[in-house]
């Protein structure tokens, strides 16, 4: 037996070929068989994804602190998990266009119109992959300026925020179509909520990481909160005013409803 991508010469017991680790594919195509490959291919569906989950849960230092330190098959590598992350963010946009019409854009009770909030969330999911992303270089910005004690570089900080971004939008992920089916009116609502919790989650993901005594770690985290937060309404503006720019949404759209 030969193996199909390099041509080397295999022994019928092989599972991959010991030449270019390719895995070895003996018998013809098979539904259970398509099924599997597009499992392993695109979610590495091999236990890995749920051990991943569950030790992001509660030890989310042993899957970062591993990747960093170059053991990458232990758990799924962060752009697979934020791979799987986008695509269910994905799902969760396709079932909101079905239910716009039933938020509540006035939730805070301010009286004003909801056009511009209806054009800006129909921009949002538009580009939604997108802006996800731009908060990934937010939290790993906040985190090196915060918690450093393992002196991560940038790019080891990206790792931490694309693993606890990732991380909570899948576990959140059940309870947001839920809401979303449920309750529809008070998803906005449901979202502020959603913003504290995943501050938190990225908070407890770096006190777990870095471990400073509890004074310094109360004070590292206050330091990281409001750079989250400052970094997080900066950017909402920054979007705001490109849509405003580039005629997304206009000041008219802004004026209280009559």
């Amino acid at each position: 037996m030969t193996c199909k991508n390099c041509k080397a010469a295999l022994r019928t017991d092989y599972v991959f070929c010991p030449a270019c680790g390719a895995k070895v594919a003996p018998n013809r195509l098979t539904y259970r068989g398509l099924f599997a490959d597009i499992l392993e291919r695109f979610f590495d569906w091999d236990n890995s994804f749920h051990r991943t989950v569950r030790t992001m849960t509660v030890h989310p230092e042993k899957v970062i602190g591993d990747y960093i330190d170059g053991v990458r098959r232990r758990y799924l590598n962060p752009m697979s998990y934020l791979g799987i992350a986008l695509g269910l963010s994905g799902i969760l946009l396709f079932a909101m266009k079905y239910s716009i019409h039933e938020i509540d854009f006035d939730f805070l009770g301010m009286g004003t119109s909801s056009a511009a909030s209806t054009k800006i969330l129909d921009a949002t999911m538009e580009y939604n992959s997108f802006i996800f992303l731009l908060y990934i270089p937010l939290l790993a910005i906040a985190g090196i300026l915060s918690f450093n004690k393992r002196d991560y570089n940038l790019p080891e900080h990206v790792v931490s925020a694309t693993y606890s971004l990732a991380h909570f939008s899948i576990l959140t992920f059940p309870i947001s179509m839920l809401i979303l089916f449920l309750v529809p009116e008070d998803y906005l609502k449901y979202s502020l909520i959603y913003i504290v919790f995943m501050i938190g989650y990225s908070l407890f993901v770096l006190i777990r990481l870095h471990r400073y005594g509890l004074g310094i770690t109360l004070i590292r985290s206050m330091l990281y909160t409001v750079l989250v937060i400052i970094g997080y309404f900066g950017l909402s503006l920054l979007i705001n005013l490109i849509m405003l720019l580039t005629g997304v949404v206009t000041l008219e759209d802004f004026l209280p409803k009559p």
